[in-house]
């Protein structure tokens, strides 16, 4: 006979539950997530403030490394729809996420469209340059602050990299792919990526990866194009990172993908 004590982590009165994640930003950096249990949490943040839910453990592939701090980062975004079970029973206290679930996302109010007058044509091209939005918008920053850890751009970037939504690149590769960007956006000047990096004319290209805005090539305009397919602003780092992984899955032999997958030094990976 199983004794009381131990009874609610054998597995006999197990619960499950579904919930949404909110955060990725874990303290202790063990790779938990910070969820909202449907049926547990309010959804008003006034009854139960983000603050106070659980971090809930993550299980991995049996194909990772699982000690020894070896393994890749969790795949898991905020806003995902996961299922899991709780490891103490009815006392609910430590969530296990087992995986995500897909859900149908509405629209919402505020999406970013492009204003496609805005984007130069062969003859408005200098005149719309030279009037294109440099600041970082606050929505920017929080997008980047909800999908993207680390404490600067460099770090989020490189986490970034090394997920499976990144590319599932080695640290040696995700770390040649930022040494371009280093140099790109000027970070030897400013200590970190930037964003809104831009190269005086008559070139005018902009971003981390420095996308050339002339009508001929277009890279500026088809990342505007994508961020806003995606409800994101072009300037934020999250947007220009998911831009990167398509330009490289697109055009794989410009980008020489298969050789950068190869690679086995950040020298090598700098291509």
């Amino acid at each position: 006979m199983i004794p009381n004590t131990h009874k609610d982590y054998y597995g006999d009165e197990t619960r499950w539950f579904v919930g949404s994640v909110k955060s990725l930003n874990d303290p202790l950096e063990l790779g938990r997530v910070k969820v909202r249990i449907f049926g547990v949490h309010s959804e008003n943040t006034d009854d139960v403030p983000e603050g106070d839910l659980p971090w809930a453990q993550v299980v991995i592939p049996v194909t990772e490394g699982g000690s020894s701090g070896l393994g890749t980062n969790i795949g898991i975004k905020p806003q995902a729809q996961v299922w899991g079970i709780f490891l103490d029973g009815k006392n609910s206290q430590l969530p296990l996420i087992l995986g995500s679930i897909p859900k149908y996302e509405r629209p919402v109010n505020n999406q970013y469209f492009v204003d496609y007058a805005s984007i130069p044509d062969e003859l408005q091209h200098a005149s719309g340059i030279d009037n294109v939005d440099l600041t970082i918008p606050k929505s920017a920053k929080e997008t980047d602050e909800e999908f993207l850890s680390g404490s600067s751009n460099l770090e989020k970037a490189f986490n970034f990299f090394i997920t499976q939504e990144g590319g599932g690149f080695t640290p040696e590769q995700a770390c040649g792919i930022l040494g371009n960007f280093y140099i790109e956006s000027g970070a030897q000047i400013t200590g970190d990526l930037n964003t809104v990096a831009q190269s005086a004319p008559p070139e005018r290209s902009f971003g981390i990866a420095q996308w050339n805005s002339a009508p001929s090539v277009a890279r500026y305009q088809n990342l505007v194009q994508f961020a806003s397919n995606k409800n994101l602003r072009w300037q934020s780092l999250y947007a220009q990172l998911l831009f990167t992984i398509k330009e490289l899955n697109d055009h794989k032999e410009y980008y020489r993908y298969n050789e950068l997958k190869r690679a086995k030094t950040p020298e090598e990976a700098c291509l």
